[in-house]
């Protein structure tokens, strides 16, 4: 049985939240992921019934669906073998250990804003920095583009969503803000 957010007292007299990634979640974006790249197998090999530019279209769409999703399996699955909480909140800052293209260590000094934003009625927090370029170019070069879009789309490189989070999106919310709140010392 999976474990919800430990709370633990800090050597500094702070408090740290930790939220495990949700294994159960993560099984599930994976079997998901799975079908739509066999779904793109399907449509790639069905486009060679077709004729003219749908052709073209169909050989498209197959080969992004199996490329896309066939990365977000790949990323359940290192995530599932990953022993690393997906979350930790402490009074320094935060750890975010929660996606692909996770961010790693926040100061709260570092933290300007927060915003939610909803893509296709997924919503994540948008934690905007300071600094974003120094986000991007901390990345590994694997994931600088994908962490250079989501700064460029988004207004920040640091997306944090409950996905893959033993936690429900608005107390993921209100956990980061309230420890953001409580030890940011301006």
């Amino acid at each position: 049985m999976e474990r919800g957010p430990r709370v633990r007292a800090a050597a500094a007299g702070g408090v740290t939240v930790t939220i495990p990634l949700s294994k159960t979640k993560l099984v599930l974006l994976f079997c998901g992921a799975v079908g739509f790249v066999a779904l793109g197998f399907w449509l790639y090999g069905f486009a060679e019934q077709m004729r003219g530019p749908i052709f073209f279209e169909a050989k498209f769409w197959g080969g992004a669906a199996i490329g896309f999703f066939g990365l977000c399996a790949l990323i359940a699955v290192v995530k599932l073998c990953d022993r690393r909480p997906g979350l930790v909140l402490d009074d320094a800052g935060l750890i975010d250990n929660s996606s692909g293209i996770s961010a790693g260590r926040i100061l709260w000094s570092d933290v300007k804003g927060f915003d939610v934003k909803t893509v296709k009625k997924q919503r994540f927090l948008t934690i905007e920095v300071h600094d974003p370029d120094k986000y991007v170019q901390r990345a590994s070069p694997w994931m600088r583009p994908f962490v250079a879009a989501n700064a460029k789309y988004f207004g920040s490189p640091v997306q944090i969503s409950s996905n893959a989070l033993k936690i429900d999106f608005d107390t993921l919310v209100k956990a980061i803000t309230e420890s953001h709140a409580k030890y940011w010392r301006r």
